[in-house]
């Protein structure tokens, strides 16, 4: 056995033996009910079954489909619709304390992990839901506060059967149809590790992680960088991407969110993400997750702002303003058209946790993945010197480096479409000699209307300014009195994704 695989194998055991133990629950909210009384409430709930899933045939099929188109986009799950409401199904249970609770269990069969789209969701005042997949990992309480325009979306939980946990304050009622589970994604990407090849690790060995010393350079961009799930308008599948939390000119802290338009191009898709945050390895030679797991900063929903076909990019808006405590950066940007000395990626590749990619000086090209030829929309970056993006990187920024002395170092210049880069087949710890293509930032500053380009949303008061610095989460807006933000976010934004 080779060293990769050995170190794959010894992550798949140990990551197996982390969720068994039960330690990485997410959200780290208060558990749910039937956690905490496994005796007194059981779980001998309904199963709601939902078609059998061929996991291994699913992954290669939308592995060759985003071969041929290009993309590096990563398919995780398939979608199963449903129509399950507490009216017909489930059951319901009156605590001592005069609250009631509804369960169902929700199972489709061969499936590695599942999330659930619920398009209902109007809890009333103290009511609180939990989703709990296999060994007891949760996620939640949700409240009525995480309802976006479109309902709500959970994160992922492992396992093939899920159960959903609501819980009513005494005297509280649900009105019929305010909640239903509509679609249950079916995952066969195992994106939690319990099985080897997948999950934390899965991607090829010559990628980085952040905590290595090329990221020493970059602690401020990393921390803007996330990844997501998305269902697709195109064939309904949930996919992968990557994306960054990028600064606007007044520095205001308003969540804009960059990424690719082949990933996100539609409102509907914008409003299914879930952003996962800090979802990266606290070592340069292991996986060592932070304290509480890797999906413990998750947010749920998005509106569409702008996308363009032909530098393929998308800004959305995300619907609440990310939990302080997350600590993230809103990354700063230069859409001057500079050719910067050398590049940084900062990506999900593979469903993996957090890599940094270092890159040449770029030159100029067209669309990579487009059969329409648009010169000069995107940058031409690659053989990297260290790393290398795979499915899952789409929509990742491309950084110019620190070294780079044009003034704008650390800033994102554009926005990964994809390309034929990869790790070396005959050395897998090297990156080979493809390449990546990247939407210019420049190329997408202006156009025919607001719906086309970032100048209205990344320069709000139209001042000119076409390159700014970024700014952390936590840290004073220019102008406005310390320790308070120049926006005003609603308290019920800011305590919805509360630990």
């Amino acid at each position: 056995m080779n060293p990769n695989t050995m170190w794959r194998t010894l992550a798949g055991v140990l990551l197996a033996a982390m969720l068994a133990g039960g330690t990485a629950h997410a959200r780290q909210g208060e558990p749910p009910y039937s956690l905490q009384h496994p005796a007194k409430a059981g779980f001998d709930v309904p199963i709601v079954d939902v078609a059998p899933l061929l996991a291994s045939e699913r992954r290669r099929a939308v592995d060759d489909a985003a071969t041929a188109r290009g993309t590096k986009r990563l398919g995780v799950a398939d979608a199963r619709e449903v129509s399950i409401r507490p009216e017909h199904a489930g059951r319901w249970d009156v605590l001592d304390d005069g609250s009631r609770l509804w369960r169902v269990r929700v199972r489709a069969e061969g499936a590695t992990d599942l999330r659930l789209a619920f398009p209902h969701f109007d809890l009333p005042e103290g009511a609180t839901l939990h989703l709990i997949g296999a060994d007891d990992y949760f996620q939640g309480p949700y409240t009525a506060a995480d309802r976006s325009g479109a309902g709500f979306r959970s994160p992922v939980v492992p396992g093939e059967t899920a159960t959903v946990e609501l819980r009513l304050p005494a005297g509280a009622e649900l009105a019929p149809g305010a909640l239903e589970v509509g679609t249950v994604g079916a995952g066969f990407r195992d994106l939690f590790g319990t099985k080897l090849g997948t999950g934390p690790g899965a991607s090829g060995s010559c990628n980085i992680n952040v905590a290595c010393p090329l990221g020493d350079a970059y602690p401020n961009e990393i921390r803007s960088v996330g990844h997501y799930e998305f269902q697709a308008a195109d064939d309904g599948g949930f996919y992968i991407c990557t994306g960054t939390l990028v600064a606007n000119v007044p520095r205001d802290k308003r969540n804009l969110f960059l990424s690719a338009r082949h990933c996100v191009q539609a409102a509907s898709e914008a409003q299914s993400m879930v952003v996962y945050w800090n979802y990266e390895s606290t070592s340069c030679n292991a996986l060592v997750a932070p304290a509480g797991g890797y999906f413990n900063d998750n947010q749920s929903g998005a509106t569409l702002r702008v996308t363009r076909a032909d530098t393929d990019l998308t800004l959305v808006e995300l619907a609440s303003a990310p939990d302080p405590d997350w600590n993230l950066y809103y990354a700063g940007w230069d859409a001057s058209g500079a050719v910067p000395d050398a590049t940084i990626g900062i990506h999900h590749p593979s469903g993996d946790v957090k890599k940094i990619t270092a890159g040449p000086r770029p030159s100029t090209m067209a669309n990579c993945i487009s059969t329409t030829n648009y010169p000069g929309s995107h940058w031409r970056s690659g053989p990297y010197t260290q790393g290398t993006t795979e499915g899952g990187s789409s929509g990742s920024a491309l950084f110019a480096a620190a070294s780079d002395d044009g003034g704008n170092a650390r800033r994102v210049v554009g926005v990964l479409s994809g390309g034929t880069a990869g790790c070396s087949v005959l050395s897998p710890s090297q990156p080979d000699d493809g390449f990546d293509c990247y939407g210019k930032l420049s190329q997408s500053w202006d156009g025919g209307s607001a719906a086309g380009r970032l100048r209205d949303w990344l320069d709000p008061a139209g001042s000119g300014t076409r390159s700014v610095g970024g700014i952390g989460q936590n840290d004073t807006v220019p102008g406005s009195a310390p320790g308070h933000s120049s926006r005003a976010w609603p308290a019920e934004l800011l305590n919805s994704r509360r630990r």
